[in-house]
This record gives C-alpha cells, structure tokens and sequence, in this order.
C-alpha cells in the first residue's frame, strides 16, 4: 500500500496485521471529494490503522493530523509510516482509546476521518464527543467509513450527511456540521 498523491507520493505504507485499511481506490475517491477543505487543515484521524488517511491528508496539504490508535502492535506500525513519510513534524500521536484521544485535543478540527471497526458501532459515540468537546466548528466535516450494508442516518446532532457513496463492500459518508 502507497500514498497516492501529494507530497508523499509513492512512499509505501506498511498495514498492521488484522487491519482493514482503506484502499487506494476509495482513499483517491475520498480525498477527490474533500479536497476543498484539505490545504491548511488540522485532521484527526481517530482510528487510524496505519495512518493511510491521515498520511495521504498531509501529502496533500493539510497543515497537521492527530493520529490516534489504540492497539499498540497497529500504534508501532503507525509510528513507522509516519517517519517513512517525513511527516513527524505535521503529526501528533496518540496510543488511546478514541475517547481518551477525543478529551486530549484542544483545538479546532476540520476534518475528522472516522474508520472504526465496522463491527463495533462507534459512530454515534464518536460525532456525540466531538459536539460535546467543541472540536468542530461549523463547516467542519466528518469522512465515515463503513460497512455498505450498515447504511448511517442522515444525521447526527449538529452533523448533516451531504454525500454518500459506496464502493463495492465500502460506503463513504461524509457530514458536514451545521
């Protein structure tokens, strides 16, 4: 697995084992979609495996990314592709679960990359925290990844869904707050 544009394009990513990473195809279908609110921005990339979002995010301009994994065996990997990617200076990290990470970040984000286990259903947990914690502002978005059966409401709290796309297995979401 690669960066697939920007400024670190090219370099190869190693995938934690028992990681479901997003693909190239629907991380460039992603990125395609928000590029708009990418140049300059702070991420998170709440659950983030090998950090492929967050990485491709700061390839292609965002000014910094949160990283939060909470598996420590994924949390190495993740440490690794970032030094792989010269990004260390862009990047905060974080080795906790998503709502220790959510409670620790004190500034404003502009996208959050929302990739939890399918499985688990951390999804309206985690758009609830990030309104309780006034990480968002609005015009902020909010890219969920999940499984294409597991169809996600049009809206959580102040979160309104504005596009939706699926790509076999996989849907995209993404909300934008109001």
């Amino acid at each position: 697995m690669k960066i697939s544009s920007g400024d670190y394009k090219y370099r190869k990513l190693i995938v934690p084992e028992g990681a479901r990473p997003t693909t190239e195809k629907v991380r460039e279908a992603v990125f395609s979609m928000v590029r708009d609110w990418i140049p300059d921005a702070v991420a998170l990339d709440l659950f983030a495996g090998s950090g492929a979002l967050g990485l491709e995010a700061l390839s292609r301009g965002a000014a910094k990314c949160y990283f939060n994994e909470g598996d420590r065996r994924s949390y190495k990997v993740l440490l690794q592709n970032i030094d792989n990617c010269k990004a260390s200076d862009n990047a905060v990290c974080f080795n906790a679960d998503f709502r220790n990470c959510l409670a620790r970040i004190d500034e404003t984000l502009d996208v959050v990359f929302l990739d939890p286990p399918y499985e688990a259903g951390y999804y309206e947990e985690c758009f609830e925290l990030l309104e309780e914690y006034k990480l968002m502002e609005e015009g902020s978005i909010v890219v969920a990844e999940h499984n294409n059966d597991n169809i996600l409401p049009e809206r959580f709290g102040s979160f309104v869904r504005f596009k939706e796309k699926k790509y076999g297995t996989i849907g995209v979401s993404i909300y934008i707050m109001e």
